[in-house]
């Protein structure tokens, strides 16, 4: 799905809080296939620096940081950027060899202070609760206060660790704390001014099938899936981790004119069922770039014309004349279409690498 996205957006942002990210992306594809990543502008991470918890007492939605002993540096999820980066890379078990690695990391990160999102977020999702009749009546039931719910002792702190975690329970602080994150999510995608969205947030999951539901949209991935097997292309992210297809010849048709045009089209045409995107896909093929419309006896004057304009030309080009056709026609006339890009995709998907 990750280089799916790659090809379907300008730029793919990763929000992370230790860069454990990081660590499976070089891990799975190569430094330097993330390299050209980051230096196509592709990849990039939202960091947020300190993670949410729930604190007894009257406290409720905080922030909070650990160190590793008193006066010691501080955990991944809450130290200096550079020091996250560090401890990602580290943790490989073959270590990246081009030294320009972390600081391109860096380039490509937004930080962000989680305490400084505090009162926002602890305002939208305590909202979230008050405005839903069906959760405000199952808080009320045990609970007078959105910072002092029941469940949790005056000196204890309580952290999401996701519905698998072993000190999960189910009850309100854990509901609190699961649309805190999601919040938290859904802020930094408006920050950012994402397009869409994919998480592995289970309430993440249910505003966006509501999204699709609502607004009668696809996800992009799974529209993406369907053209591709309409149009008969390989499975490009099998391909990349197979190592049959490059990343870097992967960025470079995707940052073409064709690349761009594809993008533009296939949101505007495929986020619909199966049935519509077919359809959008035979009218793509039935596109012709206008040169095609030309006699080629006007395009050979054209370019003979041309050609016989430059100072010194004499017969030692006529040879070339008809290379000059061919690449002229196909690079500089033909236009940019979104099918264009299609065949790119399949041709370096057959091709070796």
């Amino acid at each position: 799905m990750f280089i799916e996205n790659i090809l379907l957006y300008d730029e793919v942002y990763i929000p992370t809080q230790d860069f454990i990210s990081l660590t499976i992306l070089v891990g799975v594809l190569g430094e330097r296939a993330v390299l050209n990543l980051l230096s196509a502008n592709s990849l990039k991470f939202l960091r947020v620096n300190g993670a949410f918890c729930y604190i007894g007492n009257g406290g409720g939605i905080k922030t909070y940081e650990i160190a590793s002993a008193p006066d010691g540096p501080r955990k991944p999820f809450c130290a200096p950027i550079n020091e996250a980066i560090s401890w990602a890379l580290v943790g490989l078990k073959e270590k990246p060899k081009d030294p320009t690695l972390p600081k391109a990391v860096l380039n490509a990160t937004i930080e962000i202070k989680a305490d400084s999102l505090t009162k926002e977020i602890r305002h939208e999702t305590y909202m979230d609760i008050l405005s839903s009749t069906y959760l405000r009546n199952q808080f009320a039931i045990r609970n007078k206060n959105m910072d002092s719910l029941a469940g949790i002792g005056p000196k204890d702190v309580r952290i999401y660790g996701g519905p698998d975690a072993d000190s999960w329970k189910g009850d309100e602080i854990d509901i609190v704390l699961r649309l805190a994150a999601t919040n938290l999510e859904l802020h930094l995608m408006d920050g950012a001014k994402c397009e869409d969205l994919t998480t592995s947030n289970p309430i993440g999951h249910v505003l966006k099938g509501k999204a699709e539901r609502v607004l009668g949209e696809q996800a992009a991935g799974e529209a993406f899936a369907i053209l591709r097997k309409i149009a008969s292309v390989p499975d490009i992210g099998e391909g990349v981790l197979t190592k049959q297809v490059d990343i870097k010849n992967l960025l470079r048709i995707k940052n073409s004119r064709d690349g761009g045009e594809f993008r533009k089209w296939f949101h505007s045409h495929c986020r619909g069922d199966t049935k519509s995107i077919a359809k959008e896909y035979v009218g793509l093929l039935a596109q012709m770039p206008k040169i095609s419309s030309l006699p080629v006896r006007i395009i050979r004057f054209i370019l003979t014309g041309l050609i016989g304009t430059i100072p010194g030309a004499g017969a030692f080009l006529g040879p070339a004349v008809s290379a000059v056709d061919s690449f002229f026609l196909e690079q500089c006339l033909r236009g940019s279409l979104p099918k264009f890009f299609i065949e790119n995709l399949k041709q370096i998907s057959e091709r070796p690498q």
